[in-house]
């Protein structure tokens, strides 16, 4: 697949309907209908630029924009993080009544998307993960047990107002 089928593609994320919760039981539901991901082969990944990913979430953000003003009376948090187990760039919108973003693990609020999306593109396993280095990362987890070695995950996140 090129670069411009690809982006033909994402319109279908630009342009889809966005669930908007009414209260806090309403969070597993804008997690689960709010949550959209990219994934992308190696020889695709070399051809885009941070530009063009960048350019690609200010348009699904304009469009979430657009939505929360017609049909939200509350704001939300738009939220992009890099899954690097699955290799994806992951993406949701929840209500802003929810005071911390629904991850288990620790993480960390970065204020440019820039870093992510960076991190996205230079990943050197888009088309998958050796075995090996499967075998030595499961070694190296088993020897670093204790869930504070762990780096934080970046995350991008940003409110997006209903006015």
């Amino acid at each position: 697949m090129r670069k411009e089928d690809f982006l033909k593609e994402l319109d279908e994320i630009i342009e889809d309907k966005l669930f908007i919760g009414d209260s806090m039981d309403d969070l597993d539901n804008e997690i689960s209908q709010n949550t959209w991901s990219i994934s992308m082969s190696q020889e695709l990944a070399n051809e885009f630029t941070t530009e063009d990913l960048k350019s690609f979430f200010n348009h699904v953000q304009n469009n979430r924009k657009e939505q929360i003003l017609k049909y939200s009376d509350h704001n939300m948090i738009f939220y992009v993080w890099f899954d690097w187990l699955s290799g994806q760039l992951r993406f949701n919108l929840i209500s802003d009544f929810h005071k911390k973003l629904p991850f288990g693990g620790k993480y960390k609020i970065i204020e440019n998307i820039e870093l992510i999306l960076n991190e996205f593109l230079q990943f050197p396993y888009h088309d998958g993960l050796p075995i090996i280095e499967i075998e030595e990362e499961a070694e190296e987890d088993e020897v670093e047990e204790d869930e504070e070695n762990f780096e934080p995950l970046n995350v991008y996140s940003v409110i997006i107002t209903n006015h």
